[in-house]
């Protein structure tokens, strides 16, 4: 992440005021939140405020591939956002999410254009009530997770001879597999005559 001079020199300072802006690649379009109380305009879009983002996970930095995930908790007052929650899941599942910030001066206006500092996909919804009857106030809590995240998943539906030798080291099934599908005028399977 490379932040402008500016940018670096309000972070220094002891009192600092961020604004975060998260970039959802739905199915059915793209949609932009910031963690303002109202509706800001940069990089040509509208980054909606007005409480859409209620939280956001801290980022842990980590050495290596370490999947580390992102939970977003969005406002559930909002019929739209209930009804990606509980809606089809390839709306958002596998689908890219962006976080950028940016800090804010004292007349809370932004500092040069906002940085990315954290990209991954939509993984998971879960619709949650707090509080006590009478009390109780609703969100969403928005999964994502990294690309590191995809490696760490095994591929449920294939399968080489490697992987089966682990499970059934004397079975030789799979190691005439490759010869199968690549030669298929070498291997037949039914007699010349039948095929003729």
């Amino acid at each position: 992440m490379t932040l402008t001079v500016n940018q670096q020199a309000e972070l220094e300072k002891p009192v600092t005021r961020l604004a975060f802006f998260v970039e959802f690649h739905f199915l059915s379009g793209i949609v932009y939140l910031s963690s303002l109380g109202q509706t800001i305009t940069w990089g040509g879009h509208d980054w909606l405020g007005f409480g859409a983002i209620g939280n956001i996970s801290p980022v842990n930095e980590a050495q290596g591939t370490a999947a580390s995930a992102l939970t977003f908790t969005l406002n559930v007052a909002q019929l739209e956002w209930l009804a990606l929650a509980t809606g089809d899941t390839a709306e958002y599942r596998g689908r890219d999410a962006k976080l950028y910030f940016c800090p804010l001066n004292e007349q809370f206006q932004l500092i040069d254009p906002p940085v990315i500092c954290w990209r991954g996909t939509m993984d998971t919804q879960q619709v949650g009530i707090d509080g006590a009857q009478g009390e109780a106030t609703g969100s969403i809590s928005l999964k994502c997770e990294t690309s590191a995240y995809g490696l760490k998943r095994k591929s449920a539906l294939r399968l080489n001879a490697a992987q089966h030798k682990q499970k059934y080291p004397t079975d030789l099934g799979f190691d005439y597999l490759t010869d199968l599908i690549g030669n298929p005028d070498n291997n037949l399977w039914l007699t010349k005559r039948f095929q003729s």
